[in-house]
């Protein structure tokens, strides 16, 4: 029976989500879209926000920004963070969505200049929840509107433990390149997927992404500091 993401991610411990600090791909990828002309007063949507840190980050850089996550524990603790309308329009504001549902999803502030996802797409669950995620990424978009995403990316060759696991799930997640993450203890936390860049970039082609970019990074695992790690950075647009 296939493992089921959603109830893992709902009831996941707030503090404990993986997110990463250090943001500079994404950085560099924002500030080269607010020098665009006509870039005043973006609007950006954080798919899987966790407890709304890099929300905050966003609505403090000048964004108007909507965070939603699956964990209603998260989004509470984001909420905290919110700030209502300024002079300008701009706001911070917190929701529940679930991105893996087949049924349309309509953010509400959208359509969106910005949709920033940061590794969900290789937690979010089997294959079909990670296409639902960008076909509810794409309607929340405006046409013409940017699209950054990150993933992890396929390890073994960097680091022997991803080989082991790869090896060792594959019978129980049913896919290449997909394993458990577990706890020091070998509780299972969450399914996670690793990508190739060839496997991405074709999963944006085909969910109607233009203009896919593609570079990657070696880094720390998201979850193990010590441990080396692959991971995709991905820029694109709705035609």
């Amino acid at each position: 029976m296939q493992r089921e993401a959603r109830d893992d991610w709902r009831g996941y411990a707030a503090g404990s989500i993986p997110s990463k600090v250090s943001t500079p791909q994404l950085d560099r990828f924002l500030a080269e879209v607010r020098g665009l002309p006509a870039a005043c007063s973006l609007k950006l949507l954080d798919v899987g926000c966790g407890t709304g840190r890099l929300g905050r980050r966003l609505f403090d850089e000048g964004f108007s920004v909507v965070g939603v996550d699956i964990n209603p524990e998260a989004i509470s603790v984001a909420r905290q963070l919110a700030v209502p309308a300024t002079e300008s329009g701009r706001s911070l504001r917190f929701e529940e969505a679930d991105f893996a549902t087949p049924t349309a999803l309509p953010i509400d502030g959208g359509p969106f200049d910005i949709v920033v996802c940061q590794l969900v797409v290789s937690i979010i669950g089997h294959a079909a929840q990670r296409l639902n995620l960008l076909h509810h990424v794409r309607a929340n978009l405006r046409p013409g509107g940017w699209f950054y995403l990150s993933a992890s990316g396929v390890s073994d060759t960097i680091n022997a433990s991803y080989a082991r696991l790869y090896a060792d799930d594959a019978a129980l997640t049913g896919e290449v390149h997909s394993y458990f993450s577990r706890d020091d203890q070998g509780k299972v936390l969450y399914t996670t997927h690793h990508f190739t860049p060839e496997e991405l970039v074709a999963m944006l082609d085909g969910a109607g992404f233009e203009q896919v970019r593609l570079s990657t990074d070696r880094e720390a695992s998201s979850r193990r500091a010590e441990e080396a790690a692959f991971f995709h950075f991905v820029t694109c647009r709705r035609g």
